[in-house]
């Protein structure tokens, strides 16, 4: 069977970008698409072992973690703990495992007459509408595990929000509420509720008011036991969570939604930190 490098490395470019795109998803990391992508590379340029003569198991394993680290590094890197980056460095893992798996079972079932395995590489020779139908069927997999896992958390923890837009910074106290599912429609980020006037600091004087503010304002529908109606939300350059308690901080990839209504706390659900 041939080897065209070229298709080796642009599919595994394009599987790696979904594999940190997925894996930030699930950890709800914001990832710039600039670093996603030299991180992307930097993982297909290891694919290259399956023109190597055999290697034994355990320096194919070093080589594996190696390319893994990198890319973990590249991608996420910058701020971040050596905790949080095991976290995800584990979660990176997981998620190759279930789309290593599905790519696997489609080229299986395709007759496996353009598959190669060799040197723990699987290089596939399959069209862009088969690779775009694996990626899709991988991500639903793991959204749906996410899903099912994602179970309560306590809400006793109070953290501090420090939400950066337009160069301005607050600090707004915040709880963990898993009721608050409410998620941006278009990108299905979720969304923290704060009232205004714990984020004044970071609007202009019609803001939010849609007919007139814009500045990627949008609205999205919300229900509760007493009322519904549609919630302005912003995206917010950087925000920040801090636990009061321990003093562990995560960034976070969200939408800020802005009542009128007086809160005690800005609520979020806890699902975020994981």
């Amino acid at each position: 069977m041939y080897i065209y490098v070229d298709i080796l490395i642009i599919t595994n470019i394009y599987a790696n970008f979904f594999l940190l795109k997925t894996t930030a998803r699930l950890i709800h990391t914001p990832l710039r698409n600039s670093k996603c992508i030299i991180g992307a590379f930097v993982g297909s340029l290891f694919s290259l072992i399956i023109l190597l003569p055999p290697i034994n198991s355990f320096l194919l394993l070093l080589i594996r973690i190696l390319s893994a680290i990198l890319m973990i590094e590249v991608s996420f890197g910058g701020g971040k703990s050596p905790r949080e980056l095991f976290k995800t460095g584990v979660t990176f893992f997981f998620v190759c495992f279930i789309f290593a798996g599905i790519e696997y079972g489609l080229a299986v079932l395709s007759g496996g007459k353009n598959m190669l395995w060799h040197n723990s590489t699987l290089y596939v020779n399959v069209s862009l509408l088969t690779l775009v139908i694996s990626t899709i069927v991988s991500y639903a997999a793991v959204c749906f595990f996410r899903y099912y896992m994602d179970g309560k958390n306590s809400a006793d923890t109070m953290y501090d929000l420090i939400i950066t837009r337009n160069g301005k910074t607050v600090s707004v106290n915040a709880v963990g509420d898993t009721c608050n599912n409410l998620t941006d429609v278009f990108t299905g980020k979720p969304v923290i509720v704060c009232s205004k006037s714990s984020v004044l600091g970071l609007l202009k004087d019609n803001e939010p008011d849609m007919e007139t503010s814009g500045g990627g304002w949008r609205l999205i529908p919300f229900s509760t036991i007493h009322s519904e109606g549609m919630l302005p939300i912003f995206k917010p350059s950087e925000i920040i969570v801090k636990n009061t308690e321990n003093g562990a901080i995560k960034s976070i990839d969200v939408y800020i939604g802005v009542t009128d209504k007086e809160m005690e706390h800005a609520v979020f659900n806890p699902k975020i930190l994981r």
